[in-house]
Parts: structure tokens; C-alpha cells; sequence
């Protein structure tokens, strides 16, 4: 990936972001600024993504996925939290393991917690444990290098990274934030409940809201509200039609090993461009060009990832394929009494 060529100032940046929360037009010159400034994360991003790869039991692993912040998501956290620096945003850089089960979840997490890095640990938030208010689960480490560039790297299992992309694709497809709190509320709801049915089945604590509730009466509520709105038939419809259409940047002839995944929520189209290593600034030059023309209107979103092949793009960001497949099936057997 691209590496930093000047120093840019925490002020600069800064600036930059006040400009994202009001919505203004950036000039040429400060895209290529924030462009420069994102990029120069990468260093750290390939440090925990290499450590990872090597620290933990790959046997465990559904997925291990790496990204630098998109621009369009930069100016929703912004706009999110008003007090918010750009400069102090932990997840520019962001590593994410998928494990097969709570165990090896747990097992992940201790080895991570127990070992020295070359790197401060800034913060630890247990979300597996204790979930946010919409429910969502998982676990959070925030690494700090000497340059003050933070990473955040997320551990979750299985279910909680269903649950997680599902909440991403009703929203793509409704064209709201559930992480903001937007959406409407029976599905807020159904979210709710699903978290903390997932929960209940890792041996976790529910949902604060759900905690004087039994697993039955959890159950009850979750299968009626799967019901009433219509879960599995809607989410089928509306996710069911996805065109996926992979092209291979190919300049020196190597194995692919970057993408551009790009959703077309109008067209219902799903295309991966793959490149090579020695073709990274290539693709790194064609991505800057697509993410920065992109308009709301468009209802496009795209995103630049390392790859180990098609299907684990897809396992590690199934909303950008409107993949709701495994989802389909654990709500199918919820209602049969059979999950």
C-alpha cells in the first residue's frame, strides 16, 4: 500500500474533519492530504494482520480480514459523534478475525491479552460479555504505535459476525443507519432479540433489555417478531437477485492479491476487480479515483481488500454480496424449534 511521504500535522487533519462533519466540499488538495494520511496506516495494518496470521490457530479462523477506513464511513462517525477529532479516530486501520465458536474465541483472546507487542495497548472493550445498547457483540483491542497511529483489531465468533453484517445489509437495503439508531423499530427489535438468542446459545449474557427474560421467553418473543415482519420472505426477496461480476487487473501476470469490491445497490450488481502485489499502486490509484466519484445517488459502496480468494471476500464482507445465506438458514430453523 501507499506509505506517507510528509508529515502531516494532527491540526491539518483535524481541519479536515471539521470539514467531513459539515459536509463541505474537500479541495484536490486536501482529498490528497486525507487520501496520504489514511494510507500511511498501512504499516501497522500489515503488522497485526501478519501477527494474527501467525499467533493464532488458523484451524479456529472462519475469516481474517484487513481494511483501511473507507472515506464515506470517516464522515458518518464524525457526524456521529460531534466532538470527535479525525485525528483520534481508532479504527482507521482495522484487522477483524471470524472464529467458529466461542471457545476459540476465548482462546484467541487470551493469547492476545497475554502477550507484549511493540505497540501500547490503549484500550480493551469486551462487547462479547456485555453488549452495546443495539446489540451488537464482539471484542475490541486498540493498539497505539509511537507515531500515535491506532489500529483496532475485533475478535468475534461466527453469530455475532452474522449478526453483525445482517444489521449492515437491512440497512444498505433500507437505506438507513441501525448503528446510529435510525430504522425502524420493530426491526430494532428483532435485531435486539436475535443478539441476545446468539448470546444465550454462546453461554454470553443477553441484551440489557433482556435479562430478566428465559431463554424460552426469548425464543418466543424473537420467532413472533421474525413472524410478524416477515424476516426470512423480505430478507430473501431483497438479497436473493445479487449479480456478482469478477474482472482480474493483470499488468505482470501474477496470482491476485488485492480486490476492489464494489456494490451496486440500484443495478443489484456485485463486481471484484482483482490485482496483483506488484500491481498494489495501480489499484490503490484506480480505488482513490472510484471511492472520491462516488455520490450518494449512486447507491454504491466499495471497498479495498487484501484477499486469500473470492469466497473469503465474501465470508469477510458479505454485505457488500447482500449475503444473508447463512443468516436465512439459522432463522429458518429458529422458527422450526430445530436451532
Amino acid at each position: 500500500m501507499l506509505f506517507l511521504i510528509k508529515v502531516i500535522s494532527n491540526n491539518q487533519i483535524d481541519d479536515i474533519g471539521n470539514l467531513l462533519k459539515r459536509e463541505e466540499n474537500l479541495s484536490e488538495s486536501k482529498l490528497k492530504l486525507l487520501l496520504e494520511w489514511r494510507n500511511s496506516f498501512s504499516p501497522i495494518l500489515e503488522y497485526y494482520y501478519k501477527k494474527l496470521h501467525t499467533d493464532i490457530d488458523r484451524a479456529d479462523v472462519i475469516v481474517l480480514a484487513r481494511r483501511l477506513k473507507r472515506i464515506d464511513s470517516i464522515q458518518k462517525k464524525l457526524k456521529r459523534f460531534k466532538t470527535m477529532r479525525l485525528s483520534t479516530i481508532q479504527d482507521i486501520a482495522g484487522v477483524r478475525a471470524v472464529f467458529k465458536n466461542e471457545i476459540a474465541l476465548m482462546s484467541a483472546y487470551s493469547k492476545l491479552r497475554g502477550q507484549s507487542t511493540k505497540n501500547k495497548m490503549r484500550r480493551f472493550d469486551d462487547y462479547h460479555s456485555r453488549p452495546k445498547l443495539d446489540g451488537y457483540r464482539g471484542m475490541h483491542f486498540v493498539y497505539q504505535n509511537v507515531d500515535s497511529m491506532m489500529i483496532e483489531v475485533q475478535l468475534r465468533t461466527e453469530l455475532e459476525h452474522i449478526w453483525a453484517t445482517a444489521v449492515e445489509i437491512y440497512g444498505e437495503l433500507q437505506e438507513t443507519s441501525f448503528k446510529t439508531g435510525e430504522g425502524d423499530q420493530g426491526w430494532k427489535n428483532f435485531f435486539l432479540l436475535l443478539s441476545s438468542y446468539f448470546a444465550i446459545k454462546e453461554n454470553s449474557t443477553p441484551c440489557k433489555e433482556h435479562e430478566k427474560y428465559s431463554e424460552k421467553q426469548i425464543s418466543s418473543k424473537l420467532k413472533k417478531a421474525i413472524k410478524q415482519l416477515r424476516v426470512i420472505e423480505k430478507l430473501n426477496a431483497s438479497t436473493n437477485g445479487i449479480q456478482v461480476v469478477v474482472s482480474t487487473y493483470n499488468e505482470s501476470g501474477k496470482t491476485g492479491k488485492y480486490a476492489i469490491v464494489e456494490l451496486d445497490l440500484k443495478n443489484q450488481m456485485t463486481t471484484v476487480e482483482i490485482f496483483n502485489k506488484k500491481d498494489v499502486k495501480k489499484a490503490i490509484e484506480i480505488y482513490t479515483k472510484k471511492e472520491l466519484s462516488l455520490k450518494k445517488e449512486e447507491k454504491k459502496n466499495i471497498v479495498f481488500v487484501n484477499i486469500e480468494s473470492l469466497e473469503k471476500i465474501q465470508q469477510s464482507y458479505p454485505n457488500y454480496f447482500l449475503d444473508t445465506q447463512r443468516l436465512l438458514e439459522i432463522l429458518s430453523k429458529i422458527v422450526l424449534n430445530e436451532y
